[in-house]
């Protein structure tokens, strides 16, 4: 109940349009937050007493904490687009990386979205990912509803963002269909250098990223508060680097007044956020939002003044280190044991970077 009330006061003080980031060792309680924080904001949405217009619900891990409201909320009548989920929950048992698509494609087949109307950064958004602006979207009929639809309508549309969108005259065919329940996307097909990707073609990586960048700019809208779980998960560290910044770019360009918050164990992440915007909460310290300048900051500097850890390196060779020269300051460097240290250490087969200050330590060592 301590920890609900410090929610609270962490969900009341959110700065309207700036990046929170919320850091922590497992167990910190961060899933915990966003659990409480995505359940607390859905019932003020369905009663109309939410300070938000809208909620955005994603994850880089399968398995999320989002509650059940949430990945069930488009089953709610009074919530309508107001709450989109963006995970792989289906329910209580079940997950599927097919489940976000099916969401983002409901907002792409409408045709009144607010993301058509700026085709610049829809093609920017397929091109930080290195695909083409262009997809392909296929369906299977749903179960007894192949008689009802079959004769009306293909089972698969191509969109080319790169021209005119010739394509939106055909949306609301689809779109009507789909809200319907008589299609399913059964996949959506992207193309790099003219090739054809299906989602099962794609990285996990690949999938998590096009997923987040579309989802923002075609699920996004005005005062609205994005949740994001472990973004860093199956992204490569240039994209751990850029994720949030894209996120923050889009929506600062469409959707103004847009809270991002972020739940995250990457430096790379937190470092990433420009200083003007970024306000953090270390779970293992406290229950505050801390204005922060760690933008531009290297990754180790950040592990040691954010993440408390003072050495990334691999901790069998600082061990090993540390007793050579325990050892050779108390003049056992003749011994047999400093001995097998020293093969120990040829052994790991280390290949440490001249400017890496453990280098030379390790070559005196040897030396001896």
């Amino acid at each position: 109940m301590e920890k609900q009330y410090k929610y609270i006061d962490l969900i009341d003080a959110l700065n309207y349009g700036g990046v929170h980031v919320i850091t922590g060792k497992n167990g910190s309680g961060k899933s915990r937050f966003l659990q409480y924080s995505t359940s607390l904001i859905f019932n003020e949405i369905v009663h109309k007493k939410s300070r938000f217009a809208k909620m955005l619900c994603f994850s880089g891990t399968m398995h999320d904490k989002y509650p059940r409201d949430i990945y069930a909320s488009g089953k709610v009548e009074d919530v309508n687009e107001s709450v989109v989920y963006l995970g792989n929950k289906v329910n209580n048992n079940m997950i599927s990386d097919l489940a976000p698509f099916r969401v983002l494609t409901r907002h792409i087949l409408n045709r009144s979205n607010v993301a058509y109307d700026n085709q610049n950064k829809i093609n920017s958004v397929f091109s930080i990912v290195g695909f083409d602006s262009t997809i392909t979207l296929k369906f299977r009929f749903a179960k007894g509803r192949k008689d009802i639809a079959s004769s009306k309508i293909a089972q698969e549309m191509s969109l080319d963002f790169t021209g005119g969108f010739t394509f939106l005259d055909d949306l609301e065919l689809f779109y009507n269909h789909v809200e319907n329940g008589d299609l399913l996307l059964s996949d959506m097909v992207f193309s790099k250098s003219s090739k054809s990707y299906g989602l099962s073609d794609l990285s996990s990586g690949e999938k998590q990223y096009i997923l987040t960048l579309l989802g923002c700019l075609f699920c996004g809208g005005d005062n609205a508060v994005l949740f994001y779980d472990e973004p860093e998960n199956s992204l490569h560290p240039t994209w751990q680097l850029n994720i949030v910044r894209n996120l923050v770019e889009i929506s600062s360009s469409m959707y103004p007044c847009t809270t991002i918050i972020v739940a995250t164990h990457s430096p790379l992440i937190v470092g990433s956020i420009k200083n003007t915007s970024s306000f953090l909460c270390d779970f293992s310290k406290d229950y505050k939002w801390h204005k922060v300048k760690l933008f531009g900051k290297t990754s180790d500097s950040i592990l040691r003044d954010q993440f408390h850890l003072f050495s990334a390196r691999t901790p069998e060779v600082a061990i090993l280190v540390n007793k050579s020269l325990s050892m050779i300051t108390n003049q056992k460097q003749s011994t047999d044991e400093f001995k097998a240290i020293q093969e120990e250490l040829i052994n790991l087969n280390l290949d440490l970077s001249n400017d890496d200050s453990m280098s030379r330590i390790v070559r005196t060592i040897l030396e001896f």
